[in-house]
Order: C-alpha cells, then structure tokens, then sequence
C-alpha cells in the first residue's frame, strides 16, 4: 500500500446513493471454477446497509462488494449490468486460476 497525504477532496461529480453489486462465491467441487450469485442492491443509505446485508446472506460464502461508477437503470435479469465497478471489499477466488469448462471428442 502506498499512502498519499491530500487536502480535501473537490471532486468533479459526486453520487450519494450509487448502485452497489455483491457477487458471492461458491466453493465448487475439484477442478471446477468458483460460481457466483450476483446482486445489484439500490437506494442503500451506505455501506454499511450493504455490508449488514452481506452478512445476513453470505452464509459462509466468499463474496466481493463493489459500487457501480455510473447510474444505470434497472434491467431484467437476464439482462447484464454493463457499468465500470470499484471494489471496495473481496476478491475473485476465480481470478488468475485456469480451469476446464469443455472437452470436445474428435468423432
């Protein structure tokens, strides 16, 4: 970690409520890729709403929480959320890891 002294912030843009995304991971089996339930979680007072939520639902899951960079409107779920993220907590267990997904015979 590298810390930089600063004065107060003057930022070109502020959002008080932003979208914030929880994936949590579940352990897979062997040689399988960690797979993740997804949720976008809006009109949250703070981060600390978010992070008591997490706690009520990750039932000892690992999971990743970051807050969306741009308002985006609410979709459908099969719809993707495509906004820029900041995490702000967890890793990607997946992350740097290979792992098979197919295996194609040759007939």
């Amino acid at each position: 970690m590298r810390v930089i002294e600063t004065v107060h912030a003057e930022p070109r843009d502020v959002t008080y409520s932003p979208c914030y995304r929880v994936n949590f991971w579940q352990q897979p089996p062997p040689g399988h890729s960690w797979p993740l339930d997804a949720y976008a979680l809006t009109e949250v007072e703070d981060v600390t709403e978010v992070l008591r939520w997490v706690t009520d639902h990750a039932n000892g899951r690992l999971f990743e929480v970051f807050a969306e960079i741009d308002d985006e409107p609410e979709g459908s779920f099969q719809t993707s959320r495509k906004t820029g993220l900041v995490r702000l907590l967890g890793t990607n267990p997946n992350a740097g890891e290979t792992t098979e997904f197919a295996r194609f015979k040759k007939m």
